[in-house]
């Protein structure tokens, strides 16, 4: 319960002072589709969620690289050689013991609240320890932290999926995968949809 209060903590945190969501180019590739008038099966828009963009200082386009504390804990990369689909995935390793480590974007989906936003996306794992590899949706508002089933030990691709009901009051949704034990994880074509 502690670690689920941090990782909530930190995600609030990191939605006041991200500046790759407001900085990221309009221009979109792979699933990152712009966000439609609110409907049913409408996209809601993430930035390189198919981890096709790269950059040369080791950044990941899109997102942003977060961990609970302290020294550097977690190698966090695009992995030209083990994508699902494409030429990238997004590769996390924990190198330190942690209580987590992250891969988040904020998405601004004040025109759906009160309406159910699905994440989905392939994940795979190696060696996860049994807090598992996850998806995550935070509505940073108290009790709104979701994760998805999750991997543990060691697996190959499987779509995993999380919904949150998007509340009245979140000026900005946090979304990603996070890593809460020991091992390794794999993540590609991450999508989001609104379901009703």
């Amino acid at each position: 319960m502690k670690r689920l209060l941090i990782l909530g903590i930190v995600c609030l945190l990191s939605g006041c002072n991200d500046k790759s969501a407001d900085s990221a180019k309009p221009a979109v590739s792979g699933s990152a589709r712009p966000a439609a008038a609110a409907r049913t099966g409408a996209a809601a828009q993430i930035v390189n969620g198919d981890f096709e963009q790269t950059a040369s200082d080791g950044s990941i386009p899109g997102w942003d690289q977060v961990q609970h504390a302290g020294e550097k804990s977690y190698e966090m990369r695009i992995d030209a050689d083990g994508a699902y689909a494409g030429h990238g995935s997004f590769h996390m390793i924990r190198i330190k013991p942690q209580v987590y480590g992250s891969l988040t974007q904020n998405l601004d989906l004040r025109a759906y609240a009160g309406k159910t936003l699905e994440l989905s996306a392939m994940l795979k794992s190696r060696d996860v320890g049994p807090d598992g590899w996850k998806l995550m949706v935070n509505g940073n508002v108290a009790g709104t932290l979701q994760y998805s089933p999750g991997l543990t030990g060691t697996t190959e691709w499987q779509r995993q999926s999380v919904t949150l009901k998007l509340p009245p009051n979140s000026q900005r949704i946090t979304i990603g995968v996070t890593l809460l034990d020991a091992g390794e994880g794999w993540a590609d074509n991450i999508e989001a949809k609104i379901l009703d």
